[in-house]
């Protein structure tokens, strides 16, 4: 199959973008891609009215042939709902494979190659992550974020915190034959998508090395307060401990989540910064 005179990949990106994306973190994110080392096609999704400067980027993007979709739609919608849409186009088209990314990140330039070789090797596994480095736009800090390689170190990491970094994550196109997308309904859709996955024997793994660069800032902590996402997580963690047999720590993980959640800013950006995977 083709697209003008460019060969399709078997691995395509699947990007949702929104108001709140900027032209430079924007350009930052889909110059990542197209320096790839393993060349995959871009599909994109408008959730929403974008910056006009955006979306007169996106608009000639496509014309030039550098992105192979972009969907576009009036009403927000959300993350959950955008990217069921475009998993839906990709799984309409011959990849093998899934690659997720956000407009607002950079992904290493040998990110894709070095998952799909990992996919090509181990045709166990369903999904692959990484670890992300955070890169705080504010202060300048740099951290890197570790997460657990096999599927039962993933699973057991489960009780203590998000277990994969959503946007290193690359699907094998199966993984969508058994879990029907994302929970558009869910705060949270990656933990609820990885729970969902576990609980039907899908296997999980993230290569030891950092896959895609993560702008943060100091107003992202103060921004995570919400009473409804907190719950949230409380209950899927609840239902994981029943599912996975964690005993009395998983609810007890889960219970400290929420009270984090609820905690002033400051707090949460020294547990952010201390208390998970970092190197």
């Amino acid at each position: 199959m083709r697209r003008g005179d460019k060969m399709q990949s078997n691995a395509a990106v699947i990007m949702s973008l929104y108001q709140g994306d900027t032209l430079t973190y924007v350009e930052e994110a889909l110059s990542s891609l197209y320096a790839q080392t393993y060349p995959a096609d871009i599909f994109l999704q408008q959730d929403g009215p974008l910056d006009p400067a955006v979306e007169a980027l996106l608009d000639e993007a496509l014309a030039e042939g550098k992105i192979a979709y972009l969907g576009k739609r009036a009403e927000n919608r959300g993350l959950a709902y955008s990217l069921n849409e475009l998993i839906k186009v990709v799984r309409q088209r011959d990849y093998a494979y899934m690659v997720r990314m956000d407009a607002d990140d950079i992904a290493v330039h040998t990110r894709i190659e070095k998952q799909v070789a990992f996919m090509e090797a181990h045709p166990e596994v369903d999904v692959v992550g990484g670890w992300i480095e955070e890169f705080n736009v504010d202060s300048g800090e740099r951290q890197v974020i570790m997460y657990q390689e096999t599927p039962e170190a993933i699973r057991d990491e489960l009780q203590k915190r998000n277990p994969m970094a959503h946007v290193t994550t690359c699907f094998r196109n199966r993984f969508f034959d058994t879990i029907q997308g994302y929970d558009p309904l869910r705060l949270n859709e990656d933990l609820d998508l990885w729970i969902r996955a576990m609980r039907a024997g899908m296997q999980l793994s993230n290569l030891q090395e950092v896959m895609v660069e993560v702008r943060v800032s100091n107003a992202f902590y103060a921004r995570r307060k919400n009473v409804k996402r907190a719950f949230e997580v409380m209950r899927l963690k609840m239902e994981a401990s029943s599912a996975f047999g964690f005993g009395p720590k998983g609810y007890f993980y889960a219970v400290a989540h929420f009270a984090l959640f609820l905690s002033p800013a400051w707090l949460k950006q020294w547990a952010y910064k201390n208390l998970r995977g970092k190197a």
